[in-house]
């Protein structure tokens, strides 16, 4: 039989706020990662848009486009 890990401290701490609720409602709303590797792939990607020119275009941008 496989020995039960004891719960430490933390884990009581994220049961009884709701923590990784909370962090996935945030980042659902804003966008934002809130992990390491979100954060890295995030970044990495409006660097390489910045880079490229490939940013967002504004509406004035849109309109004269299709003038």
């Amino acid at each position: 039989m496989a020995k039960r890990q004891k719960k430490d401290l933390w884990w009581y701490i994220k049961k009884e706020y709701g923590l990784s609720g909370l962090k996935r409602k945030f980042t659902k709303e804003t966008g934002i990662p809130l992990t390491k590797a979100g954060v890295e792939r995030k970044l990495g990607a409006l660097l390489l848009d910045w880079v490229l020119g490939r940013g967002k275009k504004t509406a004035q941008e849109n309109d004269e486009e299709e003038e």
